[in-house]
């Protein structure tokens, strides 16, 4: 059933009043149990030596199609989207900024240079979807999962190198996003021409391309402390918390992926409405990385409830894990892809380093298990792409942005 607008008010007025409840219901520590060592290994060796090995090309552009023994399985001449060179860029950064080796310096700014030269509109502003070797435009659509990435990957250039010429690009990577894909309720559209034209009023929406650009923003705020992406993030974050999350009766919230035109949510599972119950778990970490920027301080109570969903409704007690998706009629996919387990565990790592609690570490611990013994490929390198326990696992490399956003917010958890 479609929630009343008065409904996203009153859950923030409930986030204020647990907000105060959770600060003085946290205890003291227990010992965290985060291997930085083993963390390091597995984000260095495990998945970034590979990807620095044989994605980054002559071009600039990388190459991100792979079978299990690293072969390249993607078409000749090699082209990309937007999505995966700018997470490409941000992954090889953070490699640089974990290991101070500067072949994935070299790595990143390569590739960060060819999104500016080449993914970028020089006419119409923006970033076209796809591109090929050569600089040649593939597709000229603006969407804006891939733009969220492209100012994700800049503002993390900007931060790690501190070279001005990034938090201009990644500044106004958001100013261009902002004049061409935000839409009249607040939230932003899916896709337009390559003018930006207005997508037809009751096109569909869905919250993943605003919850990547959300973090797209606190990179952009952690990167440049600029007023303007700080009001930005707050404004897209309150629409979320607001307009789009539910508040359920046992104080839990929830946030459903897909809407109408006017960001109501698709009511059935024929009409396409479903949760994504790993984008709790990513909004969850989200929610309180806010927080701890100060671009909210109710966000981290919300964090709480969306955890305390995902937990309930999309978390394996048997065998660790998230399941995939909760329909409205209350069946689950009980699938467990690889990026799911990478922000259930980021969740729940972030939500422990706050909250202290000793059940949260020990969901941490057993879904690390999980994708230690399921999904980290122990003879190639990387991760398949979905839990593999039978043999059958699949011959294609996901590219790493998970992974690394996992062991990078791990490392920093763990302290110096």
């Amino acid at each position: 059933m479609t929630r009343p607008r008065a409904v996203g008010t009153s859950l923030l007025a409930v986030a204020c009043s647990a907000a105060v409840l959770a600060a003085c219901s946290r205890t003291t520590a227990p010992e965290n149990p985060i291997d930085a060592a083993a963390s390091r290994v597995a984000l260095v060796q495990g998945v970034l030596s590979h990807w620095l090995a044989v994605a980054p090309t002559t071009s600039g552009l990388y190459r991100s199609q792979f079978g299990r023994d690293w072969t390249y399985k993607g078409p000749e001449p090699a082209r990309i989207e937007l999505t995966v060179q700018s997470r490409l860029v941000y992954s090889m950064v953070i490699g640089y900024e974990v290991t101070k080796d500067r072949r994935y310096l070299d790595a990143a700014r390569h590739g960060a240079d060819f999104l500016l030269d080449h993914f970028h509109d020089p006419v119409q502003g923006g970033y076209f979807n796809v591109v090929s070797a050569d600089g040649a435009v593939v597709s000229d659509a603006k969407r804006t999962y891939g733009h969220a990435f492209a100012v994700l990957a800049l503002a993390h250039m900007a931060r790690v190198t501190g070279e001005a010429r990034y938090k201009t690009a990644a500044l106004a990577a958001w100013q261009e996003t902002a004049m061409g894909l935000l839409d009249p309720h607040g939230g932003l559209f899916i896709e337009t021409s390559r003018n930006f034209a207005r997508p037809p009023d009751n096109a569909l929406r869905t919250q993943n391309p605003l919850m990547h650009m959300f973090e797209a923003l606190l990179a952009l705020v952690d990167a440049t402390d600029d007023p303007g992406a700080r009001r930005a993030a707050r404004r897209l974050g309150d629409f979320v918390v607001g307009e789009l999350m539910q508040g359920l009766p046992d104080g839990s919230a929830r946030l459903p992926e897909w809407y109408d035109g006017k960001w109501k949510p698709l009511p059935t599972r024929e009409a396409g409405g479903y949760v994504d119950l790993g984008h709790q778990f990513e909004w969850s970490h989200l929610l309180l990385r806010a927080e701890r920027l100060g671009i909210s301080p109710v966000y981290g109570a919300v964090s709480d409830r969306l955890l305390q969903y995902a937990l309930a409704h999309g978390y394996d007690d048997m065998d660790g894990g998230a399941f995939d998706r909760l329909y409205p009629d209350g069946a689950v996919d009980r699938h467990k892809g690889y990026w799911e387990q990478a922000e259930c565990l980021h969740a729940l790592l972030a939500a422990a380093s706050v909250n202290h609690k000793q059940e949260l570490w020990r969901r941490y611990e057993q879904t690390l298990q999980l994708v230690q013994n399921t999904l980290a490929d122990p003879t190639h390198g990387g991760w398949y792409v979905d839990v593999c326990a039978h043999g059958s696992c699949g011959d294609d490399q996901p590219e790493p942005y998970h992974m690394v956003a996992l062991y990078s917010a791990a490392l920093q958890a763990a302290g110096p």
